[in-house]
């Protein structure tokens, strides 16, 4: 058990000199192609693995948060159950007050082998593991803060935004934070939990994210619904109704997910 810190002004220019050197190592590995698992595995090597020890076990580079609650270092299933906990050891401050990147960081490092697994991930972009906080998209791609605004904004029904293993992007979180007048109601990941989330295998269901091109106006799933709700919110007061009263009023191609028989 542990409480939770920040990097300090030279612990985090020194985790972003690692990252990009290590991201810079895997794509000359990749000579100009497309990175590959093999090329993430090669990267990093035992130079980078003792580069990240001496960060990790360094202490002079961090800080204690003051209020921080015990945070339980252990193996996390999934980015819920990782963000429920980060949640919980700073659940004595207001989350955008500590929306800060010396945080985030700190936290990715210390959990690091979780959230950075050579032959597992797919890709290896720096914003995944140091956040640029200034950049809107970006900084929800961070493998941790990400799941941690997601579980703050939505509770238990972020699930769809988070049931996926700690160092996979959620694409449906993705695809969700776009739209800004849905990301800030908070009964919109009921909204989403209740038509998308299969309840059965804990993920969303497939292919409900986002339109295949090969099926652009796919009915029911997450576009049409962003379309739809679009259109509503011009001429219905959305934020004043609950998430059941918004799933009754869909047309009838959500009429599918609306029974959603994963539950």
């Amino acid at each position: 058990m542990m409480k939770i810190k920040k990097f300090n002004s030279e612990g985090h220019s020194k985790w972003i000199e690692f990252y990009n050197e290590l991201f810079l190592q895997i794509k000359n590995n990749s000579k100009g192609s497309k990175i590959s698992p093999d090329d993430i595995k090669n990267g990093y090597n035992e130079t980078f693995r003792e580069k990240y020890e001496l960060i990790k076990n360094s202490e002079n580079l961090s800080e204690e948060l003051e209020k921080s609650k015990k945070f339980e270092l252990k193996t996390f299933n999934n980015s819920y159950e990782l963000a429920k906990s980060v949640n919980l050891a700073l659940s004595e401050y207001d989350f955008y007050l500590i929306d800060r990147a010396e945080i985030w960081d700190w936290i990715a490092m210390i959990l690091f082998e979780q959230i950075f697994v050579p032959g597992k991930i797919r890709g290896a972009s720096p914003y995944r593991y140091a956040v640029n906080i200034n950049d809107f998209f970006t900084s929800f791609r961070h493998l941790v803060r990400g799941p941690c605004w997601a579980e703050n904004q939505f509770k238990e029904n972020s699930m769809i935004f988070t049931y996926t293993k700690p160092y996979q992007q959620n694409d449906f979180l993705e695809q969700f934070i776009k739209v800004a007048f849905l990301r800030e109601m908070k009964v919109m990941g009921k909204v989403c939990t209740e038509l998308y989330f299969d309840f059965k295998k804990k993920e969303a269901i497939p292919g409900t994210s986002k339109a295949p091109s090969s099926n652009p106006d796919k009915p029911g799933i997450f576009p049409r619904l962003r379309n739809k709700l679009s259109q509503f919110n011009k001429v219905k007061y959305l934020w004043g109704m609950t998430a059941d009263e918004i799933i009754k009023m869909l047309p009838k191609e959500f009429n599918s997910y609306k029974k959603n028989i994963t539950k």
